[in-house]
């Protein structure tokens, strides 16, 4: 009967101590299984974070970050190239100085456009009046109001080498010196064409063309047909075409006989 009793006792010891035993290990398994599920959610979030853990000793390691010493020397740096970059600072007195010089030179500039602005109006004044005057002669040579026959054609000979030796310039003040002496001997309306021969070989051709028209001053020159030739030959050669037409036509209307006319026709052919 003790015996039996005492196995009963043992017996339910025994499997109190089993129950007991099972119930701390659930415990411990369910106690484990939320460290690691607490763990995993940290390590996703660590992931989503950029921190790395180290799985060995789990512990967190944080993102490098520049150094302090290196983050001033960058800014150093980038400091003296915009500092380079910008100008010096000019002092007050340097500033007066550069702007009194640019005052100084606004000034020139001013005076000179003034000056210029001057000396195109005279030009064009006196192109005006060149072309309105019927006669204006001028030579730094003697002239003489009173001279011979013999005289004014030996003058008008010079004249004459000169234009041959190309001496334009000197040929023209010989010949208006023979119209400054006289305007009425026989020569003078050679000497006026001779004068627009000299412009138009120089190719000043508007100055030749006056003088060309001039030589119709003398209505009984020996000129007047070379002088409306040339006429048109002037206005060729200054690309107007349409008034070389015109002056050549005339030509061929009002002088029939000429020695020019194949010339001129020629001309008028090409045109």
């Amino acid at each position: 009967m003790e015996s039996k009793t005492i196995k009963s006792i043992l017996i339910l010891l025994f499997s109190i101590v089993l129950i007991i035993g099972c119930a701390g290990s659930r415990d411990d398994e369910e106690v484990i299984s939320d460290d690691q599920k607490n763990q995993k959610e940290l390590d996703d979030i660590e992931a989503l974070l950029g921190i790395q853990t180290d799985n060995k000793t789990e512990q967190k390691t944080e993102p490098k970050k520049p150094a302090k010493d290196e983050e001033k020397l960058n800014l150093l740096e980038s400091n003296t190239m915009i500092n380079s970059s910008q100008p010096e600072p000019v002092s007050p007195e340097e500033k007066k100085k550069l702007e009194t010089q640019i005052k100084n030179l606004e000034k020139e500039v001013k005076q000179k456009d003034m000056t210029i602005a001057d000396l195109n109006a005279k030009v064009s004044m006196q192109q005006s009046e060149l072309q309105k005057k019927p006669a204006s002669y001028s030579s730094s040579t003697t002239v003489v109001s009173d001279i011979s026959m013999e005289e004014y054609e030996h003058r008008y000979d010079d004249a004459r080498s000169e234009f041959e030796n190309r001496n334009y310039q000197a040929a023209i003040s010989l010949f208006e010196s023979l119209l400054s002496a006289s305007a009425n001997h026989s020569l003078a309306d050679n000497a006026q064409y001779w004068i627009g021969e000299c412009h138009y070989a120089m190719g000043q051709y508007d100055a030749a063309i006056i003088d060309f028209e001039k030589v119709f001053t003398f209505p009984k020159s020996n000129k007047l047909d070379d002088a409306q030739y040339k006429l048109g030959l002037c206005y060729i050669r200054k690309g107007d075409r349409a008034k070389a037409r015109e002056e050549l036509n005339r030509f061929l209307a009002n002088y029939p006989k000429s020695e020019l006319v194949k010339k001129a026709e020629s001309l008028l052919s090409k045109m």
